[in-house]
């Protein structure tokens, strides 16, 4: 199927069957349920985007190994959005995932008591994220929502806290101490060697 960059809204549920294909050209998916792959999917420069509709779907499933260009899910309502244990979802240029205060958007794997799905989002992607709840989730690529706080109780991998920026090459630095530290640890020692040679003595 090819949306030739058409647009669909009020979406139930994305089954790309094993045989199947779909391609988003520019074009724009918006679904409150499902997304399932277990064809092959052509992002192109197209948007998939989960939302609230109650009545359409009070939550929601991705599963299979997608690679979107951009992914949006949103909720006002703290909709449960899980991630089948063992996949990996590549968001090429920009992954937003917002909830409201009060109400954080809940982002697990469909094992959340252990960290089993991943998103990854390239060095150069854009990522827009706030009032999150995530569990048994991890990120490649950049860390996820730095410097923000989980609202949910669970464990993760590369998501909120403080990393350590990669030094050149993409290598993390390592830290050095000053150099009065330095003077002081080769007193220490040239004071320890002496004393051991006066007990040799």
């Amino acid at each position: 199927f090819d949306l030739q960059g058409g647009t669909l809204t009020n979406v139930r549920h994305v089954q790309i069957g094993a045989a199947g294909s779909l391609t988003l050209s520019s074009g724009s998916i918006s679904l409150a349920g499902n997304w399932s792959n277990g064809g092959t999917l052509n992002a192109g420069t197209g948007t998939v985007s989960i939302v609230d509709n109650a009545a359409c779907a009070a939550s929601s499933v991705v599963s299979g190994n997608n690679s979107f260009y951009a992914l949006g899910i949103t909720s006002t309502t703290g909709k449960l959005v899980q991630f089948a244990a063992g996949s990996v979802q590549t968001v090429q240029s920009t992954l937003t995932l917002t909830g409201a205060a009060g109400t954080p958007l809940r982002v697990e794997s469909t094992t959340p008591g252990s960290v089993s799905a991943d998103i990854n989002l390239p060095t150069g992607g854009t990522q827009n994220l706030a009032n999150l709840a995530v569990r048994g989730m991890s990120a490649s690529g950049q860390w996820l929502a730095a410097g923000q706080t989980n609202q949910g109780a669970g464990p993760v991998s590369r998501w909120f806290g403080s990393p350590t920026p990669p030094g050149p090459g993409g290598v993390a630095p390592i830290p050095t101490t000053s150099q009065w530290t330095l003077l002081l640890m080769s007193l220490a020692l040239a004071g320890l060697a002496a004393a051991t040679r006066r007990n040799k003595s």
